[in-house]
């Protein structure tokens, strides 16, 4: 069995942490299939997931796979990975960026996990 190509991640700021992170999704999804549908990309597959930012809690973070490469608006930050995108997203500006500086939680930990610190 071939291995699946793993696609180019970026990640998504400006989100707003005030939507549960189903509709959060469903709308940056929404937001992103136009923008892909407009620019001709519409054969790639996004895959996202929504996490908590490691700033402020009225916020949240988009990590953002696409498979079968980077859309065109997007191709920059493949080319510049310390450039960032812009777009708005009804009433929100959101950025895309590759360049992940500072800390960027890759999963949503458990509710009632608890966290040790040493």
């Amino acid at each position: 069995m071939a291995a699946r190509k793993k696609g180019p991640v970026f990640r998504v700021t400006g989100l707003s942490a005030s939507q549960p992170d189903d509709e959060l999704a469903a709308s940056l999804k929404t937001t992103i299939d136009e923008v892909l549908t407009e620019d001709g990309d519409s054969k790639l597959t996004v895959y996202l997931e929504i996490v908590p930012s490691c700033y402020d809690k009225d916020k949240k973070v988009a990590l953002i796979e696409f498979r079968g490469g980077a859309p065109a608006f997007l191709v920059e930050l493949t080319d510049k990975p310390l450039n960032e995108y812009q777009l708005e997203m009804g009433t929100t500006d959101i950025s895309f960026d590759r360049h992940f500086f500072g800390f960027t939680q890759l999963y949503t930990p458990k509710a009632d996990a608890s966290t040790t610190a040493e």
